[in-house]
């Protein structure tokens, strides 16, 4: 019972809770004072390229044709490897890029909007030795220079044979021209969108000779965003739905296509020495009568039976039936 404490004890221990003369333990949670992050409403919850598996089958094909093409360049096997895809903020991309680098600026026709073809100093530099007899090993102060008339040459030669790659990896999802623009080294030439624009970043490592440099694919999302739809599936699954555009723009093309429609009246044969003695005047007795139905053809097909006759003084064919496919 020495535990219980007595009524004269109970209120000298309130009493001094009041006064502050004892000390009372405090609730810690009201120092925690709660962290409010800022929601950025400018950033995807997923990011966009993710949200398009096509376009990673694009990036793909392309390294697949630049792995021949440099190989061919170069003399050499060639390595080309994709070693990373984000999206991001445009000023974030330009903060990450290699210096010094080349900045290939480019259009992909009929879609609007500039995108950036990046090529690392480093690798110039081994195309450069490469082209000219070495093995991409040499070594060049990349710091504090420029690159030279020849080496802007080659960087364009490189850009062309990139850009002609790239557009044919696209031609299975949409037909489009890559259109080169300028070449820059200073990135504030080369702002192709502004600084919050999310765009689409792959880098690609190069490999000649165990010496690597990298190629970087920069484009604004804003671009690509109209055909969003047709890069939301690859070549190896269907979509469940209707370009119903796409679908009218087909179907009008078809439509304005000219066909060849021939119509045979009968046939004979005769041998050549007949053939030399045909002249005018002669007449042959065809195979067809003239109460039988004669033959359609459509681009050397038969597709309909019809009768021959005159319609407004005009020779024509009356349809009598619809050849059916088998």
């Amino acid at each position: 019972m020495s535990d219980i404490l007595s009524q004269e004890e109970v209120d000298s221990l309130l009493e001094g809770i009041t006064d502050g003369k004892v000390e009372t333990e405090t609730d810690n949670s009201k120092e925690k004072e709660e962290v409010i992050k800022t929601y950025d409403f400018t950033t995807e919850s997923v990011p966009v390229h993710q949200r398009m598996p096509a376009f990673s089958v694009i990036n793909e094909r392309c390294i697949n044709y630049l792995r021949s093409d440099f190989s061919n360049l170069t003399g050499s096997i060639v390595d080309i490897n994709i070693v990373s895809t984000e999206s991001l903020r445009f000023k974030d991309f330009i903060q990450s890029l290699p210096i010094p680098s080349s900045l290939n600026i480019f259009k992909i026709e009929p879609l609007r909007g500039h995108a950036l073809v990046v090529i690392e100093g480093r690798l110039v530099f081994m195309f450069v030795d490469t082209l000219f007899g070495g093995k991409g090993t040499g070594h060049v102060k990349l710091e504090g220079r420029g690159f030279t008339q020849i080496e802007t040459k080659i960087i364009e030669k490189i850009t062309q044979i990139i850009l002609s790659n790239y557009e044919r990896a696209w031609s299975d999802i949409i037909k489009v021209h890559m259109v080169f623009i300028k070449s820059e080294m200073d990135p504030k030439f080369a702002e192709i969108a502004t600084s919050n624009d999310v765009v689409i970043v792959t880098k690609i490592i190069v490999d000649i000779q165990n010496n690597t440099g990298s190629i970087i694919l920069c484009i604004p999302y804003s671009i690509i965003e109209p055909i969003r739809n047709r890069l939301k599936y690859t070549s190896f699954e269907a979509s469940s739905e209707e370009d119903k555009g796409w679908r009218d723009y087909l179907l009008k093309q078809i439509m304005d296509v000219d066909v060849d429609l021939r119509c045979i009246l009968g046939k004979k044969i005769i041998n050549g020495r007949d053939l030399l003695k045909i002249k005018k005047g002669d007449l042959f007795i065809l195979n067809q009568k003239t109460d039988k139905d004669v033959f359609l053809y459509v681009e050397g097909i038969p597709k309909y039976k019809g009768r021959p006759g005159i319609y407004n003084n005009h020779r024509a064919i009356k349809i009598t039936e619809i050849i059916q496919e088998e």
